[in-house]
C-alpha cells in the first residue's frame, strides 16, 4: 500500500460535529463560525479574527483593509504559495518579490528591507512548513506586515504566539494544514477599524456590498474540533519529525534546520544530496510518495526570469517533501526513517 505525501487528521469527533451542524440545519454563518473564531484568537493573541472561505479570500480582505490598489506594492518572497499573489492580482496591485537566502527557505530581513520603495504599502511574510521566520525584524520598520500562519498555527517564537508579531495574520485551513476545516481560513487584527471593514466585506449579513467570503457553520464545526486537539497533533508531529531528524544524521542529505520542540512541522522538506531522477526512482520504488514541495515560485508564475531568484529556483528545483502526518504509524515512520538512513 501506498504511503501518501499528506493527508489530512479527521476523526469520528469531527464526523459528529458537522452531522450535529446538517441535522440541526446549521449551514450558513453562526453560531458555530463565532466560536471556531474565538478559538483562532485564543491561539494568536489578537483580538479580532475572521474565518473565511478560503486564503485567498483572507489575503484579498487584508489588501482591501489596506487600501492596495494600482499604485501600490506588495514585497513578498518569490519561494511562497500562490495565495497572496492571486488576491493581490484581483486588487490590481504590484508584487515585489525577494528571493531567498543561499541554502534557506526564506528571504532574509535585510533582503526584504532592501526591497521596499515609496510605494510599499504591505509585506507578506510566513513561517513556511512550520519553521519560524524572525517577524518581529519586520514589524519595527513601519510597513504593514501580514504574517502567514497557515504552517505554523498553535506554536510561540519567544513565548509570543504565532501571528502576534504582524500587522495582520492570516492562515489558511486546507486539507493538508496543521488544521483543516476542509478547505477555509482566517484573518485577524488588532485594528477596530481594519476589522469593521473586513467583516462588512465578507458578507454574512443585508446591506452592504460583500465578497461572499463566509465560512460555513458546518466547516466551522470542524475547525472547533481539531483546535481543541491541536497540542496532540503537533507533538505527534514533532515526534515524526525528530526520527527523521536523527535518520538523516548519516547520510550527506540534509533538512533546512536542526530538530526543535517550537517548530510545527507541517511538513517535512529535505535537500537531497543526488539528481531527481534518483530520487524519485529510489522512492517509486519503495511505493512512499516524496514529492517536490512548491514546485513553482511565484516569479514563474508571471514569467519573470529565472535568473533573478537563482534561490527560489533552487529550493524549487531540488526541496522535496517525506510524508508528515500526524495518523502516520508508527510502523510507517520506521520503514520511511530507515529508508531515510539508507538512501547515500
Amino acid at each position: 500500500m501506498k504511503i501518501v505525501s499528506s493527508k489530512p487528521t479527521i476523526t469520528r469527533k469531527e464526523l459528529e460535529a458537522v452531522l450535529d451542524c446538517l441535522i440541526n440545519d446549521e449551514m450558513a454563518l453562526g453560531k458555530s463560525v463565532k466560536t471556531f473564531e474565538a478559538g483562532i484568537s485564543k491561539l494568536t493573541g489578537i483580538h479580532y479574527a475572521l474565518a473565511v472561505n478560503s486564503l485567498t479570500a483572507a489575503y484579498h480582505l487584508v489588501f482591501k483593509a489596506l487600501g492596495i490598489n494600482e499604485s501600490s506594492e506588495v514585497i513578498m518572497p518569490a519561494f511562497f504559495p500562490q495565495s497572496p499573489l492571486s488576491a493581490l492580482l484581483l486588487t490590481g496591485g504590484r508584487p515585489v518579490f525577494a528571493d531567498n537566502e543561499k541554502n534557506a527557505l526564506f528571504p532574509s530581513p535585510d533582503l526584504i528591507k532592501e526591497k521596499i520603495s515609496e510605494r510599499t504599502k504591505a509585506i507578506v511574510i510566513g513561517h513556511l512548513f512550520g519553521y519560524h521566520y524572525p517577524v518581529r525584524e519586520l514589524a519595527r520598520i513601519g510597513v504593514p506586515v501580514i504574517e502567514d500562519i497557515s504552517h505554523a498555527l498553535g506554536t510561540e517564537v519567544d513565548d509570543i504566539p504565532c501571528g502576534a508579531n504582524g500587522t495582520f495574520a492570516v492562515a489558511s485551513f486546507d486539507p493538508s494544514g496543521i488544521i483543516t476545516t476542509g478547505n477555509g481560513g482566517a484573518v485577524c487584527t488588532g485594528n477596530s477599524k481594519h476589522y469593521s471593514l473586513m467583516k462588512d466585506l465578507r458578507g454574512g449579513h443585508e446591506g452592504s456590498v460583500h465578497f461572499d467570503y463566509s465560512l460555513t457553520d458546518f466547516q466551522a464545526a470542524m475547525g472547533i474540533s481539531q483546535v481543541a486537539k491541536l497540542s496532540d497533533l503537533l507533538a505527534r508531529r514533532r515526534e515524526i519529525a525528530h526520527n527523521y531528524i536523527e535518520s538523516l544524521r548519516i547520510t550527506p542529505h540534509k533538512a533546512p534546520f536542526q530538530y526543535s520542540e517550537n517548530f510545527a512541522y507541517h511538513s517535512f522538506p529535505v535537500f537531497f544530496d543526488a539528481s531527481n531522477e534518483k530520487i524519485e526512482s529510489y522512492w517509486r520504488k519503495t511505493r512512499i510518495e516524496v514529492v517536490r514541495i512548491l514546485k513553482y515560485p511565484l516569479h514563474t508564475l508571471l514569467g519573470m526570469n529565472g535568473s533573478d531568484f537563482p534561490n527560489s529556483d533552487r529550493c524549487a528545483k531540488k526541496l522535496f517533501a517525506i510524508p508528515m502526518y500526524p495518523t502516520l504509524s508508527r510502523k510507517n515512520v520506521e520503514k520511511i526513517s530507515k529508508l531515510l538512513a539508507n538512501f547515500i
